[in-house]
């Protein structure tokens, strides 16, 4: 399962990510240790996205762990947790496609129905950015 750490803090490296998840997805006890597989971080890869809007980039990294209820158990034990200083978002990564996006598919609804949202919660100006200060470095 692909695990997000949304606004970390633009110094942080593989290893800082690294001693945070490795003890949230050890199992502890007798009966996980016997019947159930150790969890295992396979990649991590971080995002860098220039948001155009306020001029300012936005640091993530995604996460590979499996298995995936190991996955699910260290999201809920991770999110919110401080990294290097700043306090740190932890969701579950969907890869989406635009192709898939139903408001780009249909036609524009009619005029006649109101739209109540007042704006797009989907931020669809992030442009990526190269590494800044090592952050891909181990």
């Amino acid at each position: 399962m692909l695990v997000l750490f949304k606004n970390i803090p633009p110094n942080t490296k593989k290893k800082d990510l690294l001693a945070i998840v490795e003890p949230a997805i050890k199992r502890h006890g007798f009966f996980y240790r016997l019947f159930s597989l150790p969890g295992a971080v396979v990649d991590i890869a971080f995002l860098n996205l220039f948001d155009n809007d306020n001029n300012m980039v936005n640091f993530h990294a995604v996460v590979m762990i499996m298995p995936d209820d190991i996955a699910v158990a260290a999201i809920k034990q991770l999110d919110r947790r401080v990294v290097n200083g700043r306090r740190v978002t932890v969701r579950e990564f969907h890869i989406r496609s635009e192709k898939n996006d139903p408001r780009r598919n249909h036609e524009p609804p009619p005029q006649t129905l109101l739209n109540q949202r007042v704006g797009d919660r989907r931020k669809h100006d992030l442009v990526p950015c190269p590494v800044l200060n090592g952050a891909e470095s181990a």
